[in-house]
């Protein structure tokens, strides 16, 4: 027992020096936290909107690319909350899912008029839930069922959450 911990260690140390261990250092004061990200498509090209940073491009990957390019520091979106799909972006959910940068139990919603601000969606969707997460959607399309996504509407009063669910 006592030389299989000498050999667990052994190799953890050696993983270390060899930068093998599977975790990606940054430094947290040059991360770019994004609460909201807002997903459209804008005279075909795609538009990543964060908030205090945007990308575009061809293809979800160059503007994603772009996006990090673009932004004071590393963008991270293992904070974002929400992903609001507008008009034909609808169209680059599965790229979306399956890009492995969106957080899995990110909401996700749909919004059919104009982007609405990031950081005013954040704060919205914050408070009124939209029982449909990214990693729910990527289920559905793996298993190739239909599902549907809850709308986000802007009012004269703010935005609204139409056919929202709470499970």
């Amino acid at each position: 027992m006592k030389h299989r911990t000498v050999w667990i260690g052994l190799t953890a140390a050696a993983l270390l020096l060899l930068g093998g261990m599977p975790f990606k250092r940054s430094d947290v004061a040059r991360l770019a936290p994004v609460e909201a990200l807002v997903v459209s498509v804008e005279q075909g090209r795609v538009v990543l909107d964060g908030g205090d940073c945007q990308g575009r491009g061809a293809s979800w990957e160059e503007a994603w690319q772009d996006l990090q390019r673009g932004a004071e520091g590393q963008v991270f979106l293992g904070t974002a909350e929400q992903i609001v799909l507008t008009g034909s972006a609808v169209e680059l959910l599965p790229q979306a899912v399956n890009s492995g940068d969106l957080r899995p139990a990110a909401q996700v919603c749909v919004c059919p008029g104009p982007a609405p601000d990031p950081k005013q969606a954040a704060a919205y969707l914050s408070a009124h839930k939209t029982g449909v997460t990214l990693q729910r959607v990527q289920a559905a399309l793996q298993r190739g069922e239909n599902f549907a996504l809850p709308v986000l509407m802007e009012t004269e009063g703010g935005l609204r959450l139409y056919a929202a669910t709470n499970r």
